[in-house]
């Protein structure tokens, strides 16, 4: 039988149309995020449940949250905050609220450069919308520049970020801004095409609010599908600047579109 032309034109059209389908890049749990960015026209959301035992005072607990917009081809919009906080400082009543909002964009700008590595600069500033009294927020602006590398490697995928912090201080503290340097190593194990096993290294510089901060991380994460990853793991402090553990679970999931690709 004779299919029409004008019947083979428009499922052409349709095949053409098909969007593709939407496919997660996960950041969380680790301090270390990808290059590669958030899908054009994809709204992605990051969230988890955390809960830290200090070295030298009371618990915390935090709802870190993640919101990424995919604005183009290799650039993503970024906007975060540490979620719920609960502090319970030592000799105290607890505290609650929210934290600082941060604001981030994200730029891939080579692919398979240097040592076959995605690279990617990233820019954010966080605004001290939370209560720094409380302990809640940082009382200043920080200003942060970070460089990202990545590769896969067979079964590995690994990530390398460098930062600089410009952190806003306040009267208490000095004022006027100090500067932090940090560095994390992030390597991922991919046991199946579900299953994945990270653990990373991270540490930051002392200031003149915070003592060194050395930690490493141990996480196990579960790709439901394409648009769902679950994870979960443990943080484990290794100077007295850091804390003594934290252990987290959390997820990453596509939202949406709010652009046709």
């Amino acid at each position: 039988m004779r299919i029409p032309l004008a019947f083979c034109l428009m499922f052409s059209g349709f095949l053409r149309a098909e969007e593709p389908p939407i496919e997660v890049n996960p950041n969380r749990p680790t301090f270390a995020n990808p290059a590669l960015t958030t899908q054009p026209g994809v709204a992605e959301l990051e969230w988890g449940l955390q809960r830290s035992t200090l070295r030298d005072d009371g618990p915390s607990f935090g709802t870190p949250t993640l919101l990424k917009l995919g604005l183009a081809k290799d650039l993503e919009l970024r906007l975060s905050c540490p979620g719920y906080l609960r502090l319970e400082p030592a000799g105290a009543p607890a505290v609650s609220g929210l934290g600082d909002f941060n604001l981030a964009v994200q730029w891939c700008y080579l692919h398979d450069g240097l040592f076959g590595m995605d690279q990617a600069i990233q820019v954010a500033h966080t605004f001290p919308t939370a209560s720094s009294a409380q302990g809640l927020g940082n009382g200043a602006p920080i200003d942060i520049l970070t460089l990202l590398f990545s590769r896969d490697a067979g079964p590995y995928h690994i990530d390398v970020n460098l930062l600089e912090s410009w952190i806003g201080l306040t009267p208490d503290a000095g004022g006027g801004r100090a500067t932090q340097t940090a560095g994390t190593v992030s390597i991922t194990r991919n046991l199946n095409d579900a299953w994945s096993l990270t653990g990373e290294l991270y540490a930051l510089q002392a200031t003149p609010v915070n003592a060194r901060i050395a930690s490493n991380l141990w996480a196990v994460a579960y790709k439901a599908s394409k648009r769902l990853v679950l994870d979960a793991g443990v943080d484990v402090g290794l100077t007295q600047g850091a804390p003594r553990y934290t252990v987290f679970a959390g997820l990453t999931v596509g939202l949406g579109r709010f652009r046709k690709p």
